[in-house]
């Protein structure tokens, strides 16, 4: 489904559109869906590479100026 399915969301205010957005994603973390293990695993290993000082972090300037300036 797209925003298309529902046009009478376009017509809503921004804030009342994220307000519905918030409700949805907290309707669905709420679910209790698993996670592959092939997830955890990848999870593990990056949380383990960070604590190591091994993982390349950016700061919020430095990612969205990345994502501003992609060729």
């Amino acid at each position: 489904m797209t925003p298309a399915n529902f046009p009478e969301l376009k017509r809503l205010p921004a804030s009342a559109r994220l307000k519905i957005t918030e409700e949805q994603w907290d309707s669905a973390a709420s679910d209790d869906l698993p996670v592959p293990a092939s997830h955890k695993t990848l999870l593990r290993s990056s949380r383990a590479a960070y604590a190591r000082g091994e993982a390349n972090t950016f700061t919020m300037a430095e990612l969205k100026y990345s994502i501003r300036h992609r060729s």
